[in-house]
């Protein structure tokens, strides 16, 4: 009986969300401001900009980090007039959110704390000191994280999507005040910016109105980058064996937002999943590769990811393992099964991910935080948000023969990117790594 209340009430939920459509309108100041239902009980607001890491140079990188915490500086006198406050640095974005009952609040909010220029040296020296603590912490203890970031260094070599989106040490010391006004000033202008409303309250008209009388945004032409990102395969290796453990990522170029192989993409990575080996359901998923590391005990976790920007992408996966001597084997059994999407992925594994994918972007949709970031950043990029009916009926769309197609075009025979970092001397030579991208057949 209760399985049954619960299917429904699943059932009852998940219709509504399916008809649930980012509603766009563009203000004659530049201005876009959209919505997008949401299962939440509470209406978030959000200002997305189209700055992010990839916005910023080496030597003001990690201002998009200070500027976050200009933000929620004031989370106490937020909590006081009911506002939840979130802030995000992407790669090609930044939001500014704020959560409350009253659209009013969170605007006026919005207006005050990012859009009015305004911060004293003493506050910004108390930010800037505070980021740099949390970027000292995120570089020596976040291994996975840094890895990533390193991955994006080695595969967009001198390029905006180099960058980390946490920034340096090296620069945020040498930041300044006039850095943050100065990139305030260039990116934060109504051009380059999407205000995105999200809740299952949430009236866009409303906001449309709302938005109009309160957010006073600058003028200014849309800044563009300079140069385009480009993948180029390469390494970044830090090996440190006081570290107890491995952690490594191996990537080949993946593609853009408006790729149509977009959601095929996010369905190969699928095919592989997700594994952590202290979890017993994680053992059991029925997946060859799992399967196979788990059978020999030489991988901690792994995940698989797709990760598209607006020029380009990566499609890999990455592993933390405390069996550093059989790091080999690891990334040979993961890549002999890469190379399986081209020639003999099958029917029955095609369909497993397409579910998995399913349900991992229909369990996004409670965040107001996720989903105005998606319709932010993607919108920026001028690639359009569509429906969870939409979505789903791409996904249901995509054949065995489109992954083929996929792996046969991006993954078999590509050059790739790897970042390691801790007992890594078992992560061989680059040469060696790139030769398992295709196979010999008789």
């Amino acid at each position: 009986m209760l399985r049954a209340s619960t299917q429904s009430l699943f059932k009852r939920t998940f219709t509504s969300q399916t008809s649930a459509k980012a509603t766009v309108t563009k203000l004659s100041n530049g201005v876009t401001v959209a919505t997008q239902p949401s299962t939440s009980p509470v209406s978030s607001v959000g200002v997305v900009f189209g700055s992010g890491a990839s916005a910023e140079n080496p030597y003001n990188n990690g201002v998009s980090q200070v500027l976050s915490n200009v933000f929620i500086k004031d989370d106490l006198k937020a909590v006081s007039k009911g506002l939840q406050l979130e802030s995000f640095v992407g790669k090609e974005y930044q939001s500014f959110i704020s959560t409350s009952s009253s659209i009013d609040a969170s605007l006026e909010f919005l207006q005050s704390e990012i859009l009015s220029n305004e911060i004293s040296d003493s506050v910004f020296s108390s930010l800037k000191e505070q980021t740099l603590k949390a970027t000292e912490n995120y570089e020596t203890s976040n291994h996975q994280g840094r890895v990533l970031q390193h991955l994006h260094a080695a595969a967009f070599q001198n390029t905006p999507l180099a960058l980390p989106t946490v920034g340096t040490v090296e620069s945020l010391i040498n930041l300044e005040k006039s850095d943050l006004l100065d990139f305030a000033s260039s990116q934060y202008v109504g051009s380059n910016a999407i205000v995105v409303g999200s809740g299952s309250n949430l009236k866009h008209d409303e906001l449309v109105s709302k938005v109009e009388k309160l957010l006073k945004f600058s003028n200014g032409a849309k800044p563009e980058l300079t140069k385009k990102s480009t993948f180029l395969g390469s390494e970044i290796r830090l090996r440190d064996d006081t570290l107890p453990k491995a952690w490594f990522s191996i990537a080949a170029e993946g593609v853009p937002l408006s790729s149509p192989y977009y959601y095929v993409s996010q369905v190969a990575a699928k095919v592989f999943g997700d594994y952590v080996a202290t979890e017993p359901l994680s053992r059991l998923q029925g997946i060859k590769l799992i399967d196979q590391v788990n059978e020999y005990g030489i991988v901690d976790k792994y995940s698989h990811f797709s990760k598209s920007y607006k020029d380009s992408g990566l499609w890999g996966f990455s592993a933390e393992t405390s069996n550093f001597v059989q790091i080999d084997d690891l990334v040979h059994f993961t890549l002999k099964q890469w190379n399986r999407l081209t020639i003999s992925v099958t029917d029955l594994e095609v369909s497993r991910a397409k579910q998995s994918l399913k349900l991992q972007i229909a369990s996004e949709l409670n965040s107001n935080a996720k989903i105005i970031n998606e319709v932010g950043s993607k919108s920026l990029a001028s690639v359009e948000s569509k429906s969870l009916d939409e979505i789903f009926e791409a996904i249901d769309a995509i054949s065995v023969k489109d992954i083929k197609t996929f792996a046969s075009e991006h993954l078999w025979d590509r050059d790739i990117a790897i970042s390691g970092a801790g007992q890594i001397e078992d992560l061989f030579d680059y040469g060696r790594i790139r030769n398992e991208m295709s196979m010999m057949r008789w």
